[in-house]
């Protein structure tokens, strides 16, 4: 069914003041002399939806913010946008009290999380999906995504493509995506089959890949993955085994380790015992030999001895004569008992020297002999208890990285078939969903056998307004099969004058919102905004009659229904009976009150 987009009311904020326009009605004139500002009121309707406006002077320089108040498939919005700070930025207001309930981009921007307004309108419209991947993928290629700004191009007829000087498809669109919005949304042709279309080919691809894998992988396998499972459960089995009796010997490895940590530790003092009675001996045989130098100098006769040097100044006193007797230093008379006494003790020295060296060297014997001893019980304990484990380690760490070793093997050798297995896995999975992506299309065709005959209702619809219209020397307008867009008989638009170009191109989109009027059967907004029909048209008399023609359809078509709304805006208003004349919402705009305040 149309979709419902209406224009309720709007709000201007500039330097000059607030001024507020009431749109709640299905057809609505805006008409006044040239810049007064007219264009620029669809101007502000196009700016709130995200969609670029190339501003005017005035508005340029005077207006501030733009509010819109809409109703969107049942559902009330409103959006405001400025003019002059963050214009990346719209507000989706709550129209009830004005709070801001979303801010949302109206270009993307990027590292942003927030919605773009299309984004948003299209899903208030229930076309999101409708307009985004994969449907547009399937119609318009890899890559390809259809905005709000290529469907509101259905809704608005500016100035410049009223009269064909452009082409009426719009900047936002492109002949390609302008021919698919075209078929979306009067359901000339039908997305989802395409989508199913798409899917169905794809699976297909896959399940024959899948297919030649799966033969390919088979041809090289031999035996069978059950055989192979088993032998892999025997050998995981196997590997468990010796890996629990490697760990079984090395606890009781460490278990007797322990055991002779006592006999170590025993070792390990009689090595310090014997490094202290080393020392000592060594000590000893110091004090020996100390002793045995004092002997000799207390038994030296006192006389010079040549080579001898005064201990003060080092001068040679050898050859210097001393008396017997006397010092041989200071050659003072020395006593002969203070030199028995010190010979006496000298000697007394000697001999308590020589019985420590004896007792350290004993004692050191004693110590070599208590390690040794102690050595020779650690090692033949480590030798009964310890070695038998460690060969034990040995053979069983063997054991067990060949069980491991064959369990691997056996891993690799069992991983084709697990992969054989998922690839069948796969193919039947492939395969369950195409059988039901053809059912779907079975289902789809039959459900759509009816749309073969739209266009030719489109464009039945089209000729009967066109014949409405009555236009000069008849110039046999129809629209294009293949392009959509409409045509005269002689070629291109241009072909025809200024003003029969306007009414075919006006007759046009009237064409799709009549459409959808009488079948209610297609996705088009039911907004249309055209700017300058009557300005287009002309101002002879002729013209006068044909632009009366274009607003009498607006009328008796479109304003009895209030889910449709047609916004024109033109410099004047036409000749029309007044019973017509009260079915349009006018909104004047004069040189002494124009619309920005």
């Amino acid at each position: 069914m149309a979709r419902d987009l209406f224009v309720k009311r709007v709000r201007l904020d500039s330097t000059g003041g607030v001024r507020e326009l009431d749109f709640d009605h299905p057809v609505v004139l805006i008409h006044g002399p040239i810049d007064t500002g007219k264009t620029t009121l669809v101007d502000c309707i196009r700016y709130v939806l995200g969609l670029p406006v190339d501003w005017r002077q005035v508005p340029a320089e005077r207006l501030t913010a733009v509010t819109v108040h809409w109703r969107i498939e049942g559902m009330e919005i409103a959006l405001r946008r400025s003019t002059v700070a963050d214009l990346a930025t719209a507000e989706l207001l709550n129209p009830f009290d004005g709070q801001v309930d979303e801010l949302l981009d109206t270009v993307p921007q990027e590292g942003s999380s927030r919605r773009l307004v299309g984004d948003v309108l299209l899903e208030f419209l229930g076309l999101s999906e409708l307009f985004a991947p994969p449907t547009a993928v399937a119609l318009l290629g890899r890559g390809a995504r259809l905005t709000f700004a290529q469907l509101y191009a259905l809704c608005y007829l500016s100035q410049d493509t009223v009269d064909g000087t452009e082409s009426v498809r719009g900047r936002a669109n492109s002949a390609q995506s302008y021919k698919t919005v075209v078929e979306l949304v009067l359901g000339l042709i039908d997305a989802q089959m395409r989508v199913l279309e798409a899917r169905r080919d794809h699976l297909t691809q896959t399940a024959g890949e899948l297919k030649q894998r799966t033969e390919t992988i088979a041809e090289f396998l031999t035996g069978s993955a059950a055989q192979l499972q088993e032998e892999l459960t025997r050998a995981r089995h196997e590997e468990k085994e010796a890996l629990t009796a490697l760990e079984e010997v090395k606890g009781r490895k460490r278990a007797a380790t322990s055991h002779l940590d006592p006999l170590r530790c025993r070792v390990a003092a009689l090595e310090s015992s014997l490094s202290k009675a080393r020392e000592a001996d060594g000590a000893a045989a110091h004090g020996l030999t100390a002793a045995r130098q004092n002997l000799a100098r207390a038994q030296r006769p006192p006389t010079a001895t040549p080579g001898e040097r005064c201990p003060a100044c080092s001068h040679s006193l050898t050859g210097r004569l001393t008396a017997e007797g006397c010092c041989w230093l200071c050659q003072g008379v020395l006593d002969p008992a203070a030199r028995t006494e010190a010979l006496r003790a000298a000697e007394a020295a000697l001999i308590t020297a020589e019985l420590r060296a004896v007792e350290a060297a004993k004692a050191v014997g004693e110590a070599q002999d208590a390690l040794a001893r102690a050595r020779s019980t650690l090692e033949e304990q480590t030798h009964q208890e310890v070695s038998p484990l460690a060969g034990q380690i040995e053979q069983l760490s063997a054991a067990h990285a060949g069980a491991r070793t064959r369990f691997s093997m056996l891993e690799r050798q069992l991983d084709p078939h697990r992969r054989l297995a998922e690839l069948h896995q796969a193919l039947r999975t492939a395969q369950e969903e195409l059988r039901g992506v053809r059912e779907d299309i079975k289902a789809r065709k039959r459900l759509l056998a009816g749309r073969q005959v739209t266009l030719g209702e489109i464009e039945e619809q089209f000729r009967a307004i066109i014949d409405g219209l009555n236009l000069p020397n008849e110039p046999g307008a129809r629209i294009d099969a293949n392009s959509l867009l409409p045509k005269v008989r002689s070629g291109k638009l241009t072909k025809v004058g200024h003003g029969v170009r306007t009414a075919i191109n006006v007759a046009y989109r009237m064409t799709f919102l009549s459409y959808a009027l009488l079948t209610a059967a297609t996705e088009l907004p039911t907004l249309l905004i055209i700017d300058s029909p009557r300005k287009n048209v002309g101002y002879g008399d002729q013209d006068q009659q044909l632009i009366g023609r274009l607003y009498t359809h607006f009328l008796e078509h479109i304003s009895t229904s209030r889910a449709h709304q047609v916004i024109i805006v033109d410099n004047d208003l036409p000749s029309l009976p007044a019973q017509l004349r009260r079915r349009m919402h006018t909104i004047e705009l004069t040189r002494e009150n124009p619309l920005v305040p």
